[in-house]
Order: structure tokens, then sequence, then C-alpha cells
């Protein structure tokens, strides 16, 4: 309990700048954690293979871990990157909040609305949503753009390409 309360003083006196990159670095981690647990999970094909289908897999998780273990050390040093266009000793903005939440839900309704809107609907919501968080007032304008890359995009790859993407509510039209 003493050596947690130890650490935890020591993560409020890092410099500004470090906890985000703290969580930056630890989410790497995880990410490379997810892989290697997918990767062990995945049943191998029944035709003899010189190499396995999961060492690339493996290779990239455990040196995304490796790295990731090496800037978390780094970063409780004190080596701290310098945001862009900042002088060193220039005082670090806080985040934009409202523009990261717009973008994070603007993503998490693609994921919802890609299998039941589909490909053209999730596109769409996700332009508007994005561009909207970055500043775009004239929605409508967001909207015909993005409709119309949005169904460009479609059918290039289903009948070009030949790429199947989900036609959602278009089931049948498109």
């Amino acid at each position: 309990q003493v050596n947690q309360v130890i650490f935890l003083n020591y993560l409020m006196k890092l410099k500004a700048g470090a906890k985000s990159e703290l969580t930056f670095v630890g989410s790497l981690f995880a990410l490379g954690l997810i892989v290697f647990w997918d990767t062990w999970r995945i049943e191998l094909p029944e035709i003899n293979l010189t190499i396995s289908p999961k060492l690339f897999p493996y290779i990239v998780s455990i040196l995304l871990m490796l790295l990731s273990s090496v800037l978390f050390i780094q970063v409780l040093r004190g080596d701290v990157a310098l945001p862009e266009g900042l002088e060193p000793g220039g005082k670090i903005e806080k985040s934009d909040l409202r523009t990261f939440s717009i973008v994070l839900a603007s993503l998490f309704a693609y994921l919802l609305l890609i299998e039941r809107g589909g490909f053209v609907i999730a596109n769409t919501v996700t332009f508007i949503g994005i561009s909207y968080s970055f500043g775009n007032k004239n929605l409508i304008k967001a909207t015909g753009i993005a409709v119309l890359l949005s169904t460009i995009i479609y059918f290039s790859f289903t009948k070009f390409l030949n790429v199947a993407l989900p036609s959602g509510i278009f089931k049948g039209l498109m």
C-alpha cells in the first residue's frame, strides 16, 4: 500500500504532457496484448505449413509490447515529447475534449451503422460528424459531399474491384 502511494505521488509530479503520453503508451501496450491474445486463439489450418500464420502477429505483438514498455520507462524518467509548434518551456494547452468526443462518437456510430445501415449510411454519418467537429458549420454541403463520396467509393469497390461492402438498408437497390 505504501508503494502505491509513492507511485501515485510520483505520477502527480510528472511533467506536463507526461500523463497523456503514459495513456497513449498504455493503450499501445494493451493493443499488443489484444493482438497476442487473439493470435493465441487462432486455430491452425490442417495443412502442413513451413511458417505458421501465427508467426508475424506474434512478432508484431511482442515488439509492440516491448517498445511500449521502453517508451513507458522513458516517459517516467522525464523524456516527454514536445507538441508540434511549441517552443521548449512553453505552456502545453489542454486537449480539446469536445472535438475529441465528437470524433469518437462519429467512429462509434460507424461501428454501429456499418452492418445495419450499410456502408453509404455509416460513411455519411461519420463524415458529417468529423467535419462538424473540425468546424464545418455547413452540414447540408457536408451531407452532399459525404453521400457523393460514399456512393462513389461503394460502387468502385463493389462493381469494379468485386469487394463486397455492406449495403444495409439499400440491399437489393445497389
